[in-house]
């Protein structure tokens, strides 16, 4: 007779646990896994720019960009989500008969591309570089406070606004000494480069701005961000306090207050495209501290 070697009980847990764990981590993967999608997706609905852009240098340079990751933000983030996000944070849903031929409207589910190329550009455009829109509209269209995407009375962001000087409480209308000077608005700095046919860091199809295109008409300019960043950051923790202090978060004061303050807060963090206003917006926050929590 054939002696059999049977796996002892606690080989057999361990090799059940195993399993276990591979199947958790395949479904916590599949719940939270970025919707990130490959350029040579089969899906009907994504862009097949690559084909013929795929090696040119604006290509390569928005793959380091952070519109490349705006759907699985939108998809991953905190906030609650609706098809009408995908405006802002996916090419092809604003003309959903165009889909590379599939007459089916995009939704959250059907979504892969992220912001890329048919967003800004169309073959149908007969502006330069084939834009959808005007340069001094394009980008603003979506960088701004009335997107909604976060919800009601919660500023996702608020370049336009800050850039423009407006919207904000208790303060006149400051639009940034820029607005004159840059005819090209959001392309002056967040696309300027010095060579255009090598791959930038920043600037270019990146649109990360850097600070070295403000030294083209600014000296010390290192110090003198350091120095605005300190001083609006210590206001932006003071108001802060205060609103944390405040008992009727329905009163007008508070909501004054706390507009201006995620009006900063949502530009770069501490208001950098209009320092001005962002300081004009903190300082009318601060002078409503006797009426939010009197002599504390």
């Amino acid at each position: 007779m054939r002696n059999h070697t049977f796996p002892s009980f606690s080989m057999l847990m361990v090799v059940l646990l195993g399993l276990m764990a591979a199947l958790t981590l395949t479904v916590i993967a599949a719940q939270i896994g970025t919707r990130e999608v490959e350029p040579h997706t089969d899906s009907p609905f994504a862009e097949k720019c690559y084909t013929c852009h795929g090696n040119e240098v604006a290509y390569k340079e928005w793959e380091f960009s952070g519109h490349k990751h705006a759907l699985t933000n939108l998809i991953e983030g905190p906030y609650e989500t609706r098809d009408s996000c995908l405006s802002c944070h996916s090419a092809g849903y604003d003309d959903p008969t165009r889909n590379w031929g599939e007459k089916q409207e995009i939704t959250l589910k059907t979504a892969v591309n992220a912001v890329s190329c048919s967003l800004c550009h169309s073959h149908r455009s007969h502006r330069k570089d084939y834009l959808t829109k005007s340069i001094k509209s394009l980008c603003i269209s979506c960088h701004k406070m009335d997107c909604g995407c976060a919800g009601a009375g919660i500023i996702h962001q608020s370049q336009s606004e800050m850039f423009l000087g407006r919207e904000g409480a208790g303060v006149k209308r400051m639009p940034s000494p820029h607005v004159k000077v840059m005819k090209k608005r959001c392309v002056h700095c967040h696309m300027a480069k010095e060579d255009s046919e090598t791959i930038a860091k920043h600037g270019g199809h990146t649109f990360k701005a850097n600070f070295s295109t403000c030294k083209q008409c600014h000296e010390d300019m290192d110090q003198k961000i350091k120095k605005y960043r300190t001083e609006i950051e210590q206001k932006m923790q003071a108001v802060k306090a205060i609103l944390d202090q405040a008992n009727d978060r329905e009163d007008e004061n508070y909501k004054q207050a706390k507009l201006n303050y995620d009006m900063v807060k949502g530009d770069s963090g501490y208001g950098l495209h209009n320092a001005i206003y962002a300081n004009a917006l903190l300082d009318y926050s601060l002078s409503l501290e006797q009426e939010l929590i009197g002599n504390r």
